[in-house]
């Protein structure tokens, strides 16, 4: 068991902090990755709603300028 041997030759302080900041890695990249994720959803929203906005904004200059 190659855990158990680098506990014997490490001890156990070790590689707990290893192994605390292999788990922070992992979770420094998952949180990074979800907030991309979030963002990329909201700006699509986002520019989805200014598109319908600029087209009524068109549809209303174009009657004032009809009249």
């Amino acid at each position: 068991m190659e855990i158990f041997d680098l506990i014997e030759r490490y001890g156990v302080t070790l590689v707990l902090l290893v192994g605390s900041f292999y788990a922070l890695y992992q979770f420094f990249f998952f949180s990074i990755r979800e907030v991309k994720s979030t963002f990329e959803k909201h700006h699509e929203k986002n520019a989805d709603n200014m598109n319908k906005l600029n087209n009524k904004i068109n549809k209303i200059l174009e009657l004032i300028k009809n009249k």
